[in-house]
């Protein structure tokens, strides 16, 4: 679910519900609850991929941080290539 999150934001920021909406048209079998999508938004914040904002038409929003990493599997350490 997180590299279809990826995917919607890099089209640009969206809420939860927006995200929510499109992953459920995506994925063959649909996520049952928002509370998902938001527990995997949260996850990606906390790394670094994600960055949360308040807008005042949409509420809080997410948009890609960074759209090129370089990753470390062995050290465990993220670089931002762009």
């Amino acid at each position: 679910m997180r590299q279809q999150i990826i995917k919607i934001l890099s089209r640009g920021p969206s809420n939860v519900a927006e995200i929510f909406q499109e992953i459920n048209k995506i994925r063959k079998a649909a996520v049952a609850y928002r509370e998902s999508v938001y527990r995997a938004l949260e996850k990606m914040v906390a790394a670094g991929l994600v960055e949360k904002y308040y807008d005042r038409e949409k509420g809080i929003c997410y948009k890609l941080f960074m759209r090129k990493i370089k990753l470390d599997l062995v050290d465990g350490t993220v670089e931002k290539i762009e």
